[in-house]
């Protein structure tokens, strides 16, 4: 004999316990809100201001991630400021050379600026802030969130696949 008939409305048990975000693919609208007063940005920073509020992320951001975004803007300023190498004068220097001898020199150099100037810790700490707002795919898996289709995809039914109304068609 079988068993009972599996129920109608079937409830997972392993269901999420938190739901996931979904953002808007076109970003958050509207100007970029003012910086905080207690910070001040150059060209670098401003820049990446503006550009990371019109992002789907930003649009889950509350009041308090201004200051993770002020933050990370600032770490803009600060490697823009750190680029002080003049190649120019480089290649003066050492002229007659073979190309790639200037480049290998070049490189050199660009490595020692970037030990002797703590690039490399700056970029971790940017890392890290990325984390916390969501730039990146893993740190959106953690926060549970997901940008939607763009509103133009969200009418188009699956490539490959076709529309059960056409089928439905074809049966009569």
């Amino acid at each position: 004999m079988p068993g009972p008939l599996p129920s109608a409305s079937p409830r997972r048990r392993n269901a999420a316990t938190i739901g996931t975000t979904v953002l808007p693919a076109e970003g958050r609208t509207g100007r970029a809100p003012a910086v905080p007063k207690a910070y001040r940005l150059k060209a670098a920073g401003r820049a990446w201001w503006n550009w990371a509020w019109k992002l789907p992320q930003a649009a889950a951001w509350d009041e308090g991630a201004r200051y993770f975004v002020v933050r990370r803007a600032q770490l803009e300023d600060e490697l823009a400021s750190l680029d002080f190498a003049n190649f120019a004068s480089l290649r003066d220097l050492l002229a007659g050379a073979e190309s790639e001898a200037i480049q290998r020199v070049e490189e050199a150099i660009e490595l020692l600026k970037r030990l002797a100037s703590g690039s490399t810790s700056l970029m971790k700490e940017m890392r890290e802030i990325d984390n916390r707002l969501g730039l990146n795919p893993k740190a959106m898996a953690e926060l549970r969130w997901s940008i939607a289709p763009p509103a133009e995809q969200q009418d188009l039914p699956a490539s490959g696949v076709s529309s059960i109304d056409d089928y439905r068609s074809r049966l009569g």
